[in-house]
């Protein structure tokens, strides 16, 4: 696996915006556009892209997938490959509706992501990415259905930490959002700081060198905040 070069991003937003589709980039491949400072955070290495995407109903989501073969993009036929997987040149996207039952997806917190979703410029282009908040819920929710526990070694836990860490407003934004997003961010780390277990696992969620692992103070800290807002 390899880092989604962010100029990627760039062009399935061009084929979002040709095919009217609402959609929001979420998941580890852009993670690092959520940071203060990426360039000092080493990214979790990725093969897929995760989109949000707006389908309004059942019945119109045969002529969606049309429409996007129609633009080039092949459903992936590779063994275990989920339903939402797609093809688009050399990148691998998983592309997944608001409404959850389409595909059997959990997608608590989709709808909330599509509708906050933010502008980010890359190289002059702007794409839409899911907001901060949004982010933390979406990756709390997806470590709750399919986490396991695995404080270790849970891409969604390592996503939700490396946000955590590297970004200095985010217990202020989660403070300002949606009481019922608050609730749920709050109630989901207050469970997991429950876990001594959570909070040995933390050091191995940042990078090794000693100032990384200095942090981990202020780490526990904006947790601790969190699960008190």
């Amino acid at each position: 696996m390899a880092e989604i070069p962010f100029a990627s991003l760039k062009g399935l937003a061009r084929e979002f915006d040709e095919l009217q589709i609402e959609y929001a980039f979420t998941g580890g491949s852009i993670a690092g556009l959520l940071l203060d400072s990426p360039e000092l955070t080493p990214m979790r290495p990725t093969d897929d892209v995760d989109v949000i995407v707006e389908v309004l109903s059942r019945k119109r989501y045969p002529e969606f997938e049309q429409r996007l073969r129609d633009r080039g993009f092949e459903n992936d036929a590779r063994l275990g490959a989920p339903m939402c997987r797609w093809v688009f040149n050399t990148l691998t996207v998983d592309l997944m509706p608001t409404d959850g039952t389409l595909l059997g997806l959990n997608t608590i917190w989709f709808d909330y992501a599509l509708a906050t979703a933010v502008d980010c410029v890359i190289d002059g282009e702007s794409i839409k990415v899911v907001s901060a908040p949004a982010f933390i819920a979406t990756k709390l929710a997806a470590f709750s259905d399919r986490g396991e526990g695995d404080y270790y070694g849970s891409h969604d836990l390592e996503d939700i930490i490396t946000v955590v860490d590297g970004r200095a407003a985010l217990v202020k934004e989660v403070g300002t959002v949606d009481e019922k997003l608050r609730t749920y961010v709050r109630t989901e780390v207050a469970n997991l700081l429950a876990d001594p277990d959570f909070e040995e696992a933390l050091p191995a969620h940042l990078p090794p060198d000693s100032g990384s692992q200095a942090r981990l103070p202020q780490l526990l800290e904006k947790l601790n905040t969190l699960a008190g807002l």
